[in-house]
């Protein structure tokens, strides 16, 4: 009976590997540095140069390089995800290590969508910035009046550039790789219109909402310490150092960063 017992026991423990010590959820807001960087720059309405007035059904017809919520500075549109801190000592790395399978829970391996998609009801890309893992399907669909293009060129994804007919969609044929950058979207009919898509090999990322926040869930706690990421239309967090993210302790259960300031590169 007692074996029985252990042997239930075991099966409701969560299956993480020999490296985690249980799981966490890490959230947190991601806000414009006003004290260092002044005020946050305003959004500037768009000028379009064809379709004006399919254009001017967009109640949010503005620029998107920085999307900042004027009464609580949060960020919308940043990508933060994590990564495992890197071992000290040896060469410079060039990138973060990737997350060990064995630690990855299987709740969390498989997406909750089989499918992402980027659409364009009127003349921008919605969203604006969209993450995605492995082994999802892409789809870019048309809900405008107007027809549109969606042109891309990734190093790991290959080249689109599909004539999208009103109210039509296309749907990229294979499954979506993993990138070290982001991919760029752009309507070569509308040249104002882009969009980002990032694509990342395990599920530990998100993207900020309109007031900054990000959730991420089923994190393995890695000894306590882990590395955020975070980048938006500009680069990353800290400049092009930042691509290694920053140190962050976590906790087994959840684990809440407050307010975190994204760090502006002096141009």
């Amino acid at each position: 009976m007692r074996k029985l017992f252990a042997l239930v026991l075991l099966a409701l423990i969560p299956a993480v590997g020999v490296h985690a010590q249980g799981v966490t959820t890490v959230k947190g807001r991601v806000v414009w540095d006003a004290d260092k960087n002044g005020p946050p720059p305003a959004r500037q309405a768009i000028k379009p140069t064809k379709d004006e007035e399919v254009c001017a059904k967009d109640k949010d017809f503005k620029t998107e390089d920085w999307v900042i919520n004027p009464k609580t500075n949060g960020i919308k549109n940043v990508v933060v995800w994590l990564a495992p801190e890197p071992k000290p000592g040896g060469a410079k790395l060039r990138d973060l290590p990737p997350f060990d399978p064995k630690d990855i829970p299987p709740a969390a391996a498989k997406p909750a969508k089989d499918t992402v998609e980027l659409d364009q009801p009127c003349c921008r890309f919605i969203p604006h910035v969209l993450a995605a893992q492995e082994g999802q399907k892409m789809i870019i669909k048309n809900s405008a009046t107007v027809p549109h293009n969606a042109k891309w060129t990734s190093r790991e994804n290959g080249e689109i550039n599909p004539l999208v007919p009103a109210g039509g969609q296309f749907q990229v044929q294979s499954p979506l790789k993993a990138e070290r950058f982001p991919i760029n979207v752009e309507c070569s009919i509308h040249p104002w219109m882009k969009a980002y898509v990032w694509v990342f090999s395990h599920p530990y990322f998100a993207v900020t909402d309109d007031d900054g926040n990000f959730e991420i869930k089923n994190v393995p706690v890695l000894n306590g310490k882990l590395r955020m990421v975070m980048w938006q239309d500009n680069g990353f967090s800290g400049g092009r150092e930042g691509r290694m993210g920053e140190p962050i302790a976590v906790k087994a259960g959840n684990t809440n960063l407050g307010d975190i300031k994204f760090k502006v590169e002096k141009k």
